[in-house]
């Protein structure tokens, strides 16, 4: 199992209702393993496929007030 960042690539797309999809398989994942604040308005996801064990991170920037 080999952990790797995905962020916005083709493979990794949004799909309907703000889903994800692996970037190894394309199955649709429906929530983080877990979830991380790193500071100044970003969160880091941790993936995992349950189809295929794939494992990566992305991350999401709020703006502020």
């Amino acid at each position: 199992m080999k952990l790797q960042s995905a962020v916005a690539s083709h493979a990794a797309r949004p799909r309907p209702f703000g889903l994800l999809s692996c970037p190894n398989c394309l199955e649709t994942l429906i929530a983080p393993v877990a979830s991380e604040y790193v500071g100044e308005g970003r969160v880091r996801h941790s993936w995992s496929c349950d189809s295929c064990s794939h494992e990566f991170h992305t991350s999401v920037r709020f703006g502020g007030r």
